[in-house]
């Protein structure tokens, strides 16, 4: 059985998870946390999750142990084009 997750962005930069239980779970700090705790909770069980991102919309389908990275790590995006920091 696939889970059915949905992960929004909110007012003032929080985010929630939707799916896991009968309420969101709401007032995560960030999208890395909202995917981190989705994936914990379920033990990275098969899931199509959907991202709503301020009117950006995603699907994505994780198999077993979740093995599609979904973000950049932060140090990545730190980086310049040249690999700097």
């Amino acid at each position: 059985m696939t889970l059915q997750l949905k992960i929004y962005s909110g007012d003032c930069g929080t985010w929630s998870v939707h799916g896991l239980s009968s309420l969101p779970v709401t007032h995560l700090p960030s999208l890395s946390a909202s995917i981190d705790y989705a994936r914990e909770e379920c033990a990275a069980a098969p899931a199509t999750i959907e991202l709503f991102i301020d009117g950006f919309y995603v699907v994505v389908h994780q198999e077993r142990g979740w093995p599609r990275r979904l973000l950049a790590s932060e140090a990545a995006c730190r980086r310049s084009p040249s690999g700097k920091i």
